[in-house]
C-alpha cells in the first residue's frame, strides 16, 4: 500500500489555528504539524534509526510555511539514508552553542588557578611558570580559541619569542601542562604541543655550561671584594656559600624560622626545590652574619625584605637580585675574581668539602640534595651530627680565608 504524501493544506492549518484545539497531524513520511493547547503550531519529523524512533523539530508554523517546511523534511530524510541522525547532530550544536567559547588566555588563568600553587611546586618553579605564561604563552596565543590552537601555532610561538634553547624548553614545557590542563576539562582532545620539537626547530641542544669551583685563591679574592657589593648582599652571599642552600631558598627565608640559640635554620616543603623541608645547622661564624642581617631587616618578619617598602606584591627580595648584584659588579670590573653565579656556590662547597675529606654522602647532606634508596626512606633524623660537623668545617675554612675585616 502507497503511504499518502502531502495530506496538508494551507487552508486546513489556518483552521485549525483558529478553532485553537490541540491536533497532531501527518503530511505523510513523518513531516507532522502540532497545535499545543498554549496555541503554538509546529513542524515535527518523525524518522528511525535503526529501530529506535527519532524526532526532529524543524520550526514553528507560519514562520516555517508548509512548502518549506516539506523541502527541510525532505532534505533530512535524505541524511537519515545517509546514515546521519539529525536530531542528535542539533542536539551536538546547541550544547557546543551554550559552551562558553574558551580563550588561550581563560584557560592559562584556569591552569594558573588551580595547577600552579605552593602545595605543588616550590616558589622558584611557580615564579618562571607564571613568567611563561605571562610573557610567551598569553601575550602570542592569548586571544586564540584553545580549540582552534595547532601545533603551527606553537611553533611559531616559540620562533616569535626568542629565546634561547633551554628557555624554550620551559616554554613549550609550560604551555603543555597548559594544554594538558584544557584536555582534563574537555574541552580539547588533543595536546597541540605533542610532536614539538626543539631539536627540529633550533637544532641539538647547546652544552649544559659547567658548574664553577672557586679555588680558594678565588675566594680569598672574592672576601677581599665582596664589600662592593654592598652589606646586604655581601652578607647574603656569605651565608648562602656557607650553609650551601639554594638562592631560592634563602630568599624566602622567615626569622621565625631561625633559631641562633640552637644554631638551626628551618626550610619548608614549599620553600624547596624538592619539596622536602630540611634543617640547616649553622656554624658560629654564620649566626654572627645572621644577627648583623636581623639589623639590616628590622621588623621584616623575612630575612631578606624587599629593599621597595610599596612593593606590595613581593615581600623579600627577588631570588635574581644577588645574580645581578654579581653581573653589575663584573661589569664595573668591582669583582676581578673568576666569574662565578650564585648557584656556583653550592659546587664551591661540594668541591671543597671532598677536599676537607669529607665523606661524599656526607657532602650530599650538607646540599639537602635528595637521598635515594633506603637511606631516603628510613634517615627521617632532623639533626644529623655529621651534616652539622661538615658545614662547621666548611665555614671555618671560609673563615680562614677572610680578611679580618670581613670576618
Amino acid at each position: 500500500m502507497t503511504r499518502q504524501l502531502h495530506t496538508l493544506t494551507d487552508l486546513q492549518l489556518r483552521r485549525w489555528i483558529k478553532e485553537a484545539e490541540p491536533v497532531a497531524k501527518s503530511d505523510g513520511n513523518g513531516l507532522t504539524f502540532t497545535l499545543s493547547k498554549a496555541g503554538t503550531a509546529s513542524w515535527t519529523l518523525r524518522y528511525y534509526v535503526g529501530t529506535k524512533r527519532r524526532e526532529l523539530t524543524l520550526g514553528n508554523y507560519p514562520d516555517i510555511s508548509l512548502s518549506d517546511a516539506r523541502k527541510l523534511a525532505a532534505q533530512h530524510r535524505a541524511d537519515v539514508d545517509q546514515g546521519k541522525d539529525p536530531a542528535k547532530e542539533k542536539a551536538v550544536r546547541k550544547k557546543e552553542a551554550a559552551t562558553p567559547k574558551w580563550t588561550v588566555a581563560m584557560l592559562a588563568e584556569d591552569y594558573r588557578a588551580k595547577r600552579l600553587v605552593p602545595e605543588a611546586f616550590a616558589p622558584v618553579t611557580l615564579y618562571a611558570r607564571n613568567l611563561d605564561l605571562k610573557n610567551v604563552i598569553i601575550r602570542r596565543l592569548g586571544r586564540h580559541l584553545v580549540g582552534e590552537v595547532t601545533g603551527k601555532d606553537i611553533v611559531q610561538m616559540l620562533r616569535d619569542a626568542g629565546e634561547t634553547w633551554t628557555m624554550s624548553k620551559r616554554v613549550l614545557t609550560t604551555a603543555s601542562n597548559m594544554f594538558k590542563h584544557g584536555i582534563g576539562l574537555h574541552i580539547i582532545d588533543i595536546n597541540p604541543c605533542a610532536g614539538v620539537d626543539l631539536v627540529s626547530l633550533f637544532g641539538p641542544r647547546p652544552s649544559i655550561k659547567k658548574r664553577v669551583m672557586l679555588s680558594a685563591d678565588d675566594l680569598r679574592t672574592l672576601f677581599k671584594e665582596i664589600g662592593t657589593l654592598g652589606e646586604l648582599n655581601s652578607l647574603a652571599l656569605r651565608i648562602q656559600l656557607a650553609t650551601c642552600v639554594r638562592t631560592n631558598e634563602l630568599t624566602q627565608a622567615r626569622w621565625k624560622d631561625v633559631d641562633l640559640t640552637a644554631g638551626t635554620w628551618f626550610v619548608h616543603d614549599e620553600q624547596t626545590k624538592t619539596r622536602a623541608g630540611f634543617h640547616v645547622p649553622l656554624a658560629a661564624a654564620v649566626i654572627e652574619w645572621f644577627k648583623e642581617l636581623k639589623t639590616l631587616a628590622g621588623d621584616s618578619e623575612y630575612i631578606l625584605p624587599a629593599r621597595i617598602a610599596n612593593k606590595k606584591s613581593r615581600p623579600t627580595i627577588d631570588p635574581r637580585t644577588l645574580w645581578a648584584a654579581l653581573d653589575r659588579a663584573y661589569e664595573t670590573k668591582r669583582l676581578t675574581v673568576t666569574k662565578f653565579t650564585p648557584h656556583d656556590t653550592r659546587s664551591t662547597a661540594k668541591g671543597h668539602m671532598l677536599n676537607l675529606g669529607i665523606a661524599e654522602h656526607v657532602t650530599e647532606l650538607a646540599l639537602n640534595h635528595a637521598q635515594r634508596g633506603l637511606s631516603g626512606i628510613y634517615d627521617v633524623r632532623k639533626e644529623i651530627p655529621e651534616k652539622r660537623d661538615a658545614l662547621n668545617r666548611w665555614a671555618n675554612f671560609l673563615v680562614s680565608l677572610m680578611p679580618e675585616s670581613t670576618t
